[in-house]
């Protein structure tokens, strides 16, 4: 070697800075070389993982599977109707149940389903049909609700959906003889769907009633003369793929009820083993547990495990799997004994995984009205709860055997037969195959593979706009400074993926009560709006409306002087693209990820540590040979412009997290960011008259921005109902409730309108509102007319009103009395008020009130 720079080097590859400490010319050719060779090394081993991990990961071999090939082979059509009459009981009308149970795969739309979309689902009765419904038919679990966004006709439409099995009950009118009618629906799988359809029913006057949703088919030579059938309650809860079923156990003893719950998980999915703590192993799924809650004249005495079979899979042992559903046992105590009612809450805590993936471990609270003589299949509403409140009070798994009728009994009554498993479902010690699992080094080069490719998700775009400034402006600067430059990112990219290692087994460690999955983060309400936030905040320094106080993270006003990139802003880009990026999953992550959850803690940062150091590669090797960034123009007045543009891009980035909200988060947030334009616009103002931003106004930009935001989710923010309103509004359902000896409040209200909304917080949702209603057993209604209802226009009409707010108080009608008038309160209302016509309304006659056992409706979400 002669000490010259190589011909690659001459030719412009690399341009030698003239600085004295650059003795070693022929050193960047062989970091070149190095860098090449490891940036070919690093793509070719992705590609061989991908090769090697297609049959694994269920890759096809090419053919397309012809989306109708389902339909023929099934020789029938996918879905089968039945309709039967439930006897009413305790003086309450027949119900007509229509069920519809669905061939894996296909789903139906719900009867709900707003117009602009699909096909909802509509059942009627024929015209000469000798008995007619009464109120609207309710479904038994609620539709399965997503938001389409691949669509352009469809875009920002929330989808109903009904799959596997669902059962429609509207009350019935007094009479005889056979009920015809017919139910017109779509069936649909993810990719086809068959014409629409109706498809006609016969109840016969003879027929005998149905089983309400057995949890299994009662054997054939059983089914002559069954008791009384438990009414099962179907709930799948939101962000995991499995499905709870729950019901109460016919012929109980008086003092107690024993209460069947069923978790039964989608294919190809799995859940945990029962346990009598939230705590797992390190390496193990979050257990299946129940807890008990707050409860009045009731307690949760015992859970026994009826069902719980150990996974045949050898690569899930370790981790706890159970295969096919776990059915639980729960025996419900009354404390006091006579007619009173009673009532319990229970969480059931839970994580659904596949061999790939997890969902995030999750809970389902049960709002329980223990059975009684009058209404023997008591009452169970569903609401989503969090993983974290099961854990506080988790109760202990009893060896004993679940306390059951006889098994003939039990089949006949459509529970399905209990085989015992132990407590905790030991599982047996079977050795990983090593053939069936990611080894650590695949599992390492994947996560190398995955980050270097998360710098090209659209997440991160933005920030990676500045990135490319930075590295124009780093053109002429010492390279040392360059590369620290350049590290400090880097050292941004770490601390995040450290932080997120670190809560994905916070569990493990001790320092919380749940692992945190990849991008979990952004489930969170709260996240999501301080993201939005900051990058609004960001936006607007883009923008030029005011200065961030960072040197070179964003630049000074459109037309000053750009300043250099420092440490500061350089290692807080790194956590903001690492932030951005993590709504994003790119190629090999995946299987990455699912590895992680049965690994130790050191696994799974080394693995996080490889997805970050394939991230910040790019960065790394620009500061080893800046030369590899000499295709972008120097320094210059294209910088201010190329900023503003991407000021906009910031925006985009806000429009984009604003989908993560709820709808009813929007308007909140919307006035959230204009107390922080105002604050940025007021801090800009004194940067751009004399440079200089002094603490008072610092002070008063926090301050307004902190006074607007406070109001705008204090005020317009949405809150849990603390009454439970039942839904859909319909005149036969008041009429329903009002035969039947109710007292009912009516809420004619909408999002669209303040008055009802100041209402609703001031005068109706109070507690000492709740408690009159649940002394007087006030049945609530809500007639919600956001997007308009012609049933609630005439109802508004009939009590002499044509505008919003009314509350409308139905006293309870005496035996063999005219109905008392209502009590209607119109326009801006006091809490006294409600309470002056509740009273002088009275409470609900003995044995009146509601007649369903199903998922509540408003009592579910905010209001």
């Amino acid at each position: 070697m002669d000490g010259s720079p190589c011909r690659s080097c001459r030719n412009g590859l690399w341009a030698p800075s003239p600085s004295p400490t650059d003795r070693m010319p022929n050193l960047d050719c062989r970091r070149l070389r190095a860098a090449m060779f490891l940036i070919v090394t690093v793509l070719a081993t992705a590609a061989v993982c991908a090769e090697d991990l297609a049959p694994r990961l269920g890759a096809g071999s090419g053919e397309v599977a012809d989306p109708l090939a389902a339909v023929t082979a099934a020789l029938g059509d996918p879905v089968a109707v039945s309709a039967a009459v439930e006897p009413g009981s305790g003086g309450r009308p027949d119900q007509l149940a229509v069920t519809a149970t669905l061939e894996e795969g296909w789903h139906l739309y719900a009867i709900s389903q707003k117009r602009g979309g699909p096909i909802a689902t509509k059942i009627t009765l024929a015209a000469d049909s000798p008995r007619k419904i009464t109120g609207a038919f309710v479904p038994d679990a609620e539709p399965h609700t997503r938001t389409v966004e691949d669509v352009p006709a469809w875009k920002g439409l929330v989808i109903e959906e009904h799959s596997g099995r669902v059962v429609w009950r509207a009350p019935l009118d007094s009479g005889a003889g056979d009920i015809r009618g017919a139910v017109s629906l779509q069936l649909c799988q993810d990719t086809t769907c068959l014409p629409p359809q109706t498809i006609p029913f016969t109840v016969s006057a003879t027929a005998a009633p149905a089983a309400v949703t057995p949890l299994q088919p009662s054997p054939p030579s059983l089914q002559p003369s069954p008791p009384a059938a438990a009414a099962f309650v179907e709930h799948v809860p939101d962000r995991t793929h499995a499905m709870l079923r729950a019901g109460f156990r016919p012929g109980g003893d008086p003092a107690s009820s024993s209460l069947v719950i069923e978790i039964v998980p989608e294919e190809g999915w799995h859940v945990y083993r029962p346990a009598g703590s939230a705590e797992s192993a390190i390496g193990q799924g979050k257990p299946t547990i129940v807890a008990s809650g707050s409860g009045t004249n009731a307690s949760l005495a015992r859970v026994t495990v009826a069902k719980a079979t150990p996974t045949t899979h050898a690569e899930l042992v370790e981790a706890g799997a159970v295969d096919g559903p776990v059915v639980l046992d729960v025996l419900v105590k009354r404390l006091e004994e006579g007619g009173a009612e009673a009532t319990l809450e229970a969480l059931v805590g839970l994580q659904t995984c596949s061999d790939q993936t997890c969902d995030p471990p999750t809970a389902v609270r049960l709002q329980l009205t223990i059975p009684t003589k009058a209404e023997p299949a008591g009452q169970i509403t569903f609401a989503d709860a969090r993983y974290g409140e099961a854990a506080k009070g988790v109760v202990a798994l009893s060896d004993a055997p679940p306390a059951t009728p006889s098994d003939a009994a039990a089949a006949a009554a459509g529970i399905p037969a209990l085989v015992t498993a132990p407590a905790t479902a030991t599982m047996p010690s079977t050795a990983l195959s090593p053939a069936a699992s990611i080894s650590l080094p695949l599992a390492l080069l994947m996560g190398l593979a995955g980050g270097l490719l998360l710098n090209l998700m659209p997440c991160v775009l933005p920030v990676l706009g500045l990135k490319l400034m930075s590295f124009a402006q780093q053109s002429g600067r010492d390279r040392r400074d360059v590369f620290a430059m350049n590290l400090w990112y880097c050292a941004g990219v770490f601390a995040v993926f450290f932080a997120l290692a670190t809560a994905s087994v916070a569990a493990n460690v001790g320092l919380g009560t749940a692992n945190l999955a990849w991008g979990e983060q952004f489930t969170s309400a709260g996240f999501n709006i301080a993201m939005i936030g900051i990058v609004f905040a960001f936006a607007l320094s883009f923008l030029g409306i005011w200065e961030l106080p960072i040197p070179g993270f964003i630049g000074e006003k459109a037309g000053h002087v750009q300043s250099q990139e420092g440490p500061v802003g350089s290692f807080l880009k790194g956590v903001l693209s690492t932030v951005l990026a993590t709504p994003c999953s790119g190629p090999f992550l995946g299987p990455v990820f699912g590895f992680t959850l049965t690994q130790p803690t050191l696994v799974t940062y080394a693995v996080f540590g490889s997805i970050a150091t394939g991230m910040a590669l790019p960065y790394v090797l620009v500061g080893l040979i800046p030369g590899l960034v000499k295709f972008l123009p120097k320094p210059g007045a294209w910088m201010a412009t190329f900023k503003e543009l991407l000021g906009f891009v910031m925006l985009g980035t806000v429009v984009y997290l604003f989908t993560f909200l709820r709808h009813d988060w929007f308007v909140p947030t919307l006035a959230m960011l204009v107390g922080l334009w105002a604050a940025c616009w007021w801090v800009g103002r004194a940067q751009e008259a004399t440079g200089v931003v002094g603490f008072g106004r610092w002070v008063q930009a926090a301050a307004t921005a902190a006074l607007i935001g406070w109001g705008a989710f204090t005020l317009l923010a949405p809150g849990e109902s603390v009454i439970q309103w039942q839904q859909p509004f319909s005149r036969e359902r008041i009429a329903e409730l009002r035969k039947s000896g109710a007292t009912i409040m009516v809420d004619f209200s909408a999002d669209w309108c303040p008055t009802c909304k100041f209402n609703l917080a001031y005068a109706i949702e109070t507690d000492r509102v709740r408690a009159v209603v649940e002394k007087n057993r006030v049945v609530p209604v809500l007639a919600d007319w956001t997007d308009g209802s012609t049933e609630i226009k005439q109802a508004l009409e009939a009590l002499q009103s044509r505008s919003i707010p009314v509350l409308a108080i139905y006293p309870a009608a005496c035996p063999g009395a005219e109905c008392p008038e209502p009590i209607v309160l119109r326009d801006l209302i006091t809490e006294s008020q409600v309470l002056e016509a509740l009273e002088r309304a009275g409470p609900s006659n003995p044995g009146a009130g509601p007649v369903r056992a199903a998922s509540a409706g408003a009592g579910d979400t905010a209001r």
